[in-house]
């Protein structure tokens, strides 16, 4: 596949306002990466930046669909960091879906590779901007973030949170949801992970 080819699939995604034709865009590129597999690596950084776009798209279907393209990219073309190192620019979108929608990407990824796939540590400080943000459903979805890294990682968390200067009235509700968590018993905590 020649990188024109993914351009095209790329600038497809981007100017194109029918939401059916954006989904038969993922979908295309969704096959291309099963039939590529590890050979897609080289194409991850022309459609990444459309396909985070998409995680704000106003349709539903979008949002779910490319989010299961993402995942899949992360399963079948790159390890999921390689594909987060260049995501990390959606914590900052214009579009307030799209920061949310990181964020349930990372729960979906987290959930799907667990902690280990992860450097968390180059995460976190960005979900934590999150925390202050403008939208409340980017708010709750960072503080469901930071609660499934707590779910795979335990304690540290809570102690890495404590020393990044957040008012104490959101730590305070981090951790008693973090605390829920923990007495609920739905800790994953894997051996490694940061």
């Amino acid at each position: 596949m020649g990188s024109a080819s993914c351009l095209a699939l790329n600038l497809m995604l981007t100017l194109v306002f029918c939401f059916q034709v954006v989904l038969l865009g993922i979908d295309i590129i969704s096959a291309l990466v099963s039939r590529l597999q590890d050979r897609f690596k080289a194409q991850i950084g022309t459609v990444l930046p459309s396909l985070l776009d998409r995680l704000g798209d106003s349709k539903d279907s979008v949002r779910e669909q490319d989010q299961t393209l993402l995942l899949k990219i992360m399963e079948q073309a790159a390890n999921p960091q390689y594909v987060w190192d260049r995501m990390l620019g959606g914590f900052k979108h214009k579009n307030f879906r799209t920061r949310e929608g990181i964020c349930l990407c990372l729960i979906a990824t987290l959930n799907a590779s667990g902690a280990q796939s992860l450097t968390l540590s180059k995460i976190v400080p960005h979900i934590c901007n999150l925390l202050g943000d403008p939208n409340s459903q980017v708010r709750d979805a960072a503080i469901n973030s930071l609660v499934e890294i707590y779910r795979h990682v335990g304690e540290r968390v809570r102690a890495d949170l404590s020393k990044k200067g957040l008012p104490q009235s959101r730590l305070n509700v981090i951790f008693t949801k973090f605390d829920e968590v923990q007495k609920s018993g739905n800790m994953i905590q894997s051996s490694s992970g940061e």
